[in-house]
């Protein structure tokens, strides 16, 4: 073999292990992404999906998801004031949730199901499940 032959070889191993090293940093562990806390999902734009209740109020009154999708409510009150998410029909029932806590339910069949605040029930909202 040539001496240009072996030095192509060499060239052609070494881009190779280059190659192989650069892709090892693709591979390795990361660090996961944390999931949006309470605080997080009462600021900046309304996430779908997400139902805050802000003082005396569900923003959304109503909210659209997939069957089988879920909605996460979160108290996004400025005052130390707790509320619930309560179905009408006592489907579900978040008991009463603290300032930035979070409560998630999952709408497995089609409709429209109302709800309220236990403790405020002038405080009404509506999930339809497509």
């Amino acid at each position: 073999m040539s001496i240009r032959a072996n030095c192509t070889y060499a060239c052609a191993a070494l881009a190779a292990l280059l190659a192989a090293a650069g892709l090892g940093g693709c591979f390795s562990d990361h660090t996961p992404v944390a999931a949006p806390t309470g605080r997080d999902l009462c600021s900046g734009a309304q996430p779908s999906g997400v139902v805050r209740i802000v003082d005396f109020a569900f923003t959304p009154a109503q909210a659209t998801v997939a069957r089988g999708g879920k909605v996460t409510f979160v108290n996004c009150s400025s005052t130390a004031t707790e509320h619930s998410s309560t179905s009408d029909a006592g489907v579900w029932n978040s008991n009463l949730l603290p300032q930035y806590a979070t409560f998630e339910q999952t709408y497995p069949t089609a409709g429209s199901f109302a709800f309220h605040c236990t403790p405020h029930p002038f405080m009404k909202g509506t999930v339809v499940v497509q």
